[in-house]
């Protein structure tokens, strides 16, 4: 398993793209003003929507008998009106978005012009129409998630309270449902009131669905990459120790448990600190890192437990097996080219202690015993490899 990032990875155009739309550009993290133009411009398109079904209509003689024509005009001034108002809109929060009185009071002004419109359209084709009921559920759902609640029920519960005392007072007959339409008869049995609700309706779950899986792309992307980020050592994109820890615990509970840990410590890593200061430490640690990563199979695990101290799991692996794989790496380590900034080069080994799974062991157990090689090989004078043997730990000092 090797890290998923690589410090050195340069971006194509297509994926700097994707990484803006899927991080940079997440919606979720949109500034309030952002979110309303796009509030706005999703209202602009149903108006036009509406607009091109009431032209429509005035130009088909033959549906007339269907509609109140008169209404049917006044309504296609007030969408033509209201098309004005949102472009206007769109152009002071893109426009004026630094300014203070922009980004507290427009918000609220635009959610609640786009809110007052949809109300009197759904009362003149129904309020307990499907076009009137899918329009306030997708307002309510895209907007407390877009929103702070506080936005969203400003312009809520007026609206709510409106469709409720229109349907009321169309109940007691005291005002006309539906009035747009002539519905001398049950609606579903009116083939041009069916498709005028078709054609309202599928738009806005068309639009609601890909701005719905557009947020939900986005969640699951950062809830990766937050799952990503808990994994791994921000500086070597290593595994941290809390992800070793549950790498090992996870070997430990399978029944046929055959893995080689190895642990790696950088000789005289503070000398380098001190003489060379802490940014040549940290590029040192990071080609450490990558060296670790390359040399290591697909199936093996390179993490970094802290400090100068790194960690292989080496899974299926016999003690002769870990042996080899450290000593490349050993070799590999000690071959870096790392210079200090007057060109000095600054010289780099690493010492290696392996330990051998076993049944009779747990994994704190077997850390234990590679870090007994692992002081071994200090104790040997550094840049080796050591395995945990007893006969061989017996007396540290003894190579």
């Amino acid at each position: 398993m090797k890290p998923i990032y690589s410090p050195n990875i340069t971006f194509s155009f297509k994926e700097k793209i994707a990484k803006y739309l899927l991080e940079d550009g997440v919606v979720m993290n949109w500034s309030v003003l952002n979110k309303c133009i796009l509030m706005l411009i999703l209202g602009s398109a149903v108006h036009m929507i509406w607009i091109i079904w009431k032209v429509f209509v005035l130009l088909s003689p033959e549906v007339w008998h269907w509609v109140n024509l008169p209404l049917l005009k006044l309504q296609l001034e007030l969408n033509i009106l209201i098309l004005a108002v949102f472009i206007g809109l769109i152009y002071l929060c893109s426009a004026w978005r630094k300014k203070a009185w922009v980004q507290q009071g427009l918000p609220y002004l635009s959610v609640s012009i786009l809110v007052i419109p949809l109300c009197r359209d759904g009362y003149v084709v129904g309020v307990l129409s499907p076009a009137t009921m899918i329009t306030y559920m997708s307002l309510v759902t895209v907007g407390l998630v877009l929103f702070t609640r506080k936005i969203v029920y400003c312009a809520l519960i007026p609206a709510t309270l409106f469709l409720f005392a229109c349907g009321y007072l169309s109940l007691q007959g005291q005002i006309s449902y539906g009035p747009l339409f002539h519905l001398d008869t049950m609606p579903y049995q009116n083939m041009f009131w069916v498709l005028t609700m078709m054609y309202f309706i599928v738009p806005i779950l068309i639009t609601c669905l890909i701005l719905f899986e557009i947020l939900l792309s986005q969640w699951r992307h950062r809830e990766k990459l937050i799952q990503h980020l808990s994994q791994v050592d921000p500086l070597t994109n290593a595994l941290n120790r809390r992800s070793i820890n549950y790498c090992l615990e996870k070997l430990e509970r399978k029944p046929s448990k055959s893995y080689a840990v190895v642990l790696i410590d950088l000789d005289h890593f503070k000398r380098i600190n001190d003489q060379y200061g802490h940014d040549k430490g940290d590029e040192a640690l990071i080609q450490v890192s990558q060296i670790l990563s390359q040399l290591i199979r697909d199936s093996d695990v390179v993490g970094r437990l802290g400090g100068e101290e790194f960690i292989l799991i080496l899974n299926q692996s016999s003690l002769q097996q870990a042996q080899i794989i450290a000593e490349h790496c050993r070799q590999a380590i000690q071959q870096l080219h790392l210079s200090s900034e007057s060109g000095q080069i600054i010289p780099i080994t690493a010492s290696f202690g392996i330990a051998l799974s076993s049944k009779i062991l747990n994994s704190q157990q077997l850390l234990s015993q590679a870090d007994k090689a692992l002081y071994a090989a200090k104790a040997c004078g550094r840049n080796q490899v050591k395995c945990y043997q007893e006969e061989c730990l017996a007396e540290p000092k003894v190579c």
